[in-house]
């Protein structure tokens, strides 16, 4: 849900956690469906901020990091 935030581990690295929530949605005319997610990545204890872009087409199954 959006705002929620949702807490990860890394199943491969070890020390590297966090957590992702979607700050906005949107809707285009053409029917993509596009989120921004804020992760928060802690690695060894420092913490990182990032924003990405993520769009699913319609009829895709998933979303995908957007480029541009």
């Amino acid at each position: 849900a959006r705002g929620t935030p949702s807490t990860w581990t890394s199943g491969t690295l070890a020390d590297v956690s966090g957590s992702s929530s979607v700050t906005a949605q949107t809707a285009s005319a053409d029917g993509t469906s596009c989120m921004t997610v804020n992760d928060v990545i802690i690695v060894s204890g420092e913490e990182t901020t990032v924003s990405k872009r993520m769009c699913r087409a319609p009829g895709a199954s998933g979303y995908t990091v957007a480029t541009v």
